[in-house]
C-alpha cells in the first residue's frame, strides 16, 4: 500500500515555488533606522537560487516531474526535491547563525522557508512509478 499522493505533492510543490518567488518580494529585514529590505536587496547570490527553486517547483507540478532533468535516471521531481532542501537548509542557517546585527527578520523570510520545506515535501511526495516502481514482497 502506497502512502504516496500525487495531486496533494503537485499542489505543495507548485504553491510553494509561487509563495518562494513571491516572497523575495516581501521585506526580508527591518533595519534599525526603520528602512525595509526584500530577499532581492537583503541577499547577494542566494535569491538567484531561491529563484530557481520556485520555478523548479511550480515546472514540477504542472508536468507532473515525468521528465528526466539531463539525465534520464534523475527525474524533475528529484531536482526539485534536492533544491528544496537545499534552499530550506540555506535559510534555516540564514535565520539561526547568519543574520545581519542590528537588523530584525520579517516575515518574508518565514514565508520564504515555509515555502522551502513545502517544495522539499510536495516534490518527495509524489513520483512516477514507471520511473521507480515499488519494493517487490509489500
Amino acid at each position: 500500500m502506497s502512502t504516496i499522493n500525487p495531486g496533494f505533492g503537485r499542489l505543495l510543490a507548485g504553491c510553494g515555488g509561487a509563495l518562494l518567488i513571491g516572497s523575495l518580494f516581501i521585506p526580508w529585514s527591518e533595519s534599525a533606522a526603520g528602512v525595509s529590505q526584500s530577499g532581492w536587496e537583503v541577499l547577494t547570490v542566494s535569491d538567484v537560487l531561491f529563484l530557481i527553486t520556485g520555478l523548479f517547483g511550480i515546472a514540477a507540478a504542472i508536468t507532473g516531474g515525468r521528465f528526466g532533468f539531463f539525465r534520464r535516471d534523475l527525474s524533475l521531481n528529484g531536482a526539485t526535491d534536492i533544491l528544496g532542501l537545499t534552499a530550506g537548509t540555506l535559510l534555516a542557517w540564514l535565520i539561526v547563525f547568519d543574520w545581519p546585527s542590528g537588523a530584525s527578520r520579517q516575515a518574508g523570510l518565514y514565508l520564504a522557508l515555509v515555502a522551502a520545506a513545502a517544495i522539499a515535501t510536495g516534490a518527495g511526495d509524489f513520483r512516477v512509478t514507471s520511473l521507480f516502481p515499488g519494493i517487490p514482497g509489500r
